[in-house]
């Protein structure tokens, strides 16, 4: 019974692994899925992947010129006077041919190169690319949620109005905070020249402010003595 037991807990573990082996890489490297991930595990899902298109390649393939041959392919032969080799060869040919033009093959084919790819890709680089078609629709669901954050975000923010400065001498914190409806692309340790002071970015967050929500940057005054890194900001006084 306890073998029972541990087998069927691998096979669990086995399972949700070669689920998560199918996930875009970049969702699986950090978070919840991170401990699921597994070079290992990847190249055996690659390794089903390939196995699986090329199967499903050989018996949609067989499928589909037995079809054209009783359908088409018999309409052909039984209007021709006379039949020789080259008839029953253009037939069978005609039917593969119909059949590498579909849709579902080229699908096939892509995953049949694809899972020798992320088979690879796990066994020399260690990577997990997860399966493309997942990732088209993960990316799909990343941007719908990007732009819904980002109209709820401009609804908070509400109409374009001028930046509101406080200055050290009148905040509470002692520190310059700028309120403003514009997103700045300021790193996390920018330096601001306000006024002929430098002041570095200490944080900044979406808060209320009046009737609709601001950016707050928090700068605090530098010293004299403090080194100044990286490309510094003008930002006007008054």
């Amino acid at each position: 019974m306890a073998h029972l037991l541990r087998l069927l807990r691998w096979l669990g573990v086995m399972l949700v692994a070669l689920v998560v082996s199918v996930v875009p890489e970049r969702a699986k490297r950090t978070g919840p899925l991170a401990p699921w991930a597994n070079p290992g595990v990847h190249i055996l899902s690659g390794v089903i992947e390939s196995l699986a298109a090329g199967a499903l390649f050989v018996f949609g393939m067989l499928r589909a010129v037995g079809v054209f041959a009783h359908g088409p392919g018999w309409v052909y032969l039984s209007n021709r006077d006379t039949l020789g080799y080259n008839d029953f060869f253009a037939v069978g040919a005609l039917g593969y041919l119909s059949y590498l033009v579909h849709p579902f093959t080229l699908l096939l084919v892509y995953c049949y190169a694809e899972g020798i790819v992320r088979a690879l890709e796990a066994v020399y680089h260690e990577r997990m690319p997860g399966l493309g078609v997942i990732a088209l629709a993960w990316r799909g669901v990343e941007l719908l949620g990007a732009r819904v954050r980002g109209a709820r975000r401009e609804a908070l923010l509400g109409p374009p109005r001028p930046d509101e400065v406080v200055e050290p001498g009148r905040s509470p914190r002692g520190m310059l905070e700028i309120y403003s409806v514009e997103d700045r692309p300021w790193s996390d340790v920018q330096v601001v020249d306000y006024g002929g002071e430098f002041f570095q970015l200490a944080s900044k967050d979406l808060v209320p402010r009046g009737a609709h929500h601001a950016w707050r940057y928090l700068l605090h005054r530098l010293d004299d003595n403090d080194v100044i890194r990286g490309v510094i900001v003008r930002y006007p006084a008054g």
